[in-house]
């Protein structure tokens, strides 16, 4: 016998309670922040208020300037911390939601290791925030399949009948509709993370089209804090931006080609050879 919706409720909040104290407990035991260059930086609560989100320039740039000297006496506490609030706003998605491209951007800004030669984009930047979109993912789907059922039929009934009547038109093919809701914006991250859970989509295929579909827009978030770590560090350089970005979008678009569903793709190669002139016509 499932879960009532009071007790899904109560262990959703009880979950959420738990994240917090692990929260609570690692700031308080981490080394202190330099206060000159951290008075003005945003809080847990500042971020579910929505801080982050109303002006996230302003609140990436107060985070570099903090982070960026705590870090270099204390790389793993910064590293968890920032890896750990990327993962915990994921599962706990409606009170984080707009959080990720922020949280993006500042890895860009505060990572420089692991640089491929020709761009210096991190590398490390991109495994941090890759992985932690799928694993918040990830966590926000396995608690969703334990406890979410009862509270999504009852407070999103109407989302969850647009989501089945989408998964009509892939024919059965759970494994394209899986990468359709990721690059779509028909429904927010967080309710993909939560629904599918509900609506039988294998984990191996929520997994996997999670950590394809996230790439392009990782690339393109960590690339913009590498440039804003530049022009803070360097000033402006308009030819090293010009080449960072052109090769930000080549990258994006390489990557974002397996997205396209086969049957589109197949409709796009025909139209190009059409209007080419590489079709035979056929003999009449």
């Amino acid at each position: 016998m499932g879960l009532s919706l009071v007790q899904s409720l109560c262990m959703y909040a009880a979950a959420m309670a738990l994240a917090v104290a692990v929260s609570m407990w690692f700031v308080w035991t981490a080394p202190p922040l330099p206060m000159p260059q951290c008075a003005e930086i945003v809080t847990p609560m500042d971020v579910v208020r929505g801080a982050l989100v109303r002006d996230p320039q302003k609140s990436i740039i107060d985070l570099w300037n903090c982070l960026r000297e705590y870090k270099k006496d204390h790389w793993w506490h910064t590293t968890a911390g920032i890896w750990g609030m990327y993962v915990v706003f994921k599962i706990f998605g409606p009170f984080g939601a707009g959080t990720s491209m922020v949280l993006s951007v500042l890895i860009g800004a505060l990572y420089d290791e692991w640089a491929e030669p020709f761009t210096q984009y991190s590398l490390l930047a991109h495994l941090l925030g890759v992985s932690g979109e799928v694993f918040g993912g990830v966590g926000g789907w396995l608690m969703s399949y334990a406890i979410g059922r009862e509270i999504l039929l009852h407070f999103a009934a109407e989302k969850m009948a647009r989501l089945k009547q989408e998964m009509d038109k892939f024919d059965g093919s759970l494994f394209r509709y899986m990468l359709f809701l990721r690059v779509s914006p028909l429904f927010p991250n967080w309710f993909v993370n939560y629904a599918t859970a509900i609506i039988g989509m294998p984990f191996l295929y929520f997994s996997v089209a999670s950590a394809l579909a996230i790439q392009p827009a990782a690339c393109m978030s960590i690339a913009m804090g590498g440039m804003l770590r530049d022009v803070g560090e360097t000033g402006l350089d308009i030819a090293k931006m010009a080449k960072r970005g052109s090769m930000m979008a080549a990258t994006m678009g390489v990557l974002s080609l397996p997205l396209i569903p086969s049957d589109d793709w197949a409709k796009g190669m025909a139209r190009l050879k059409k209007a080419l002139g590489w079709s035979k016509e056929k003999e009449t």
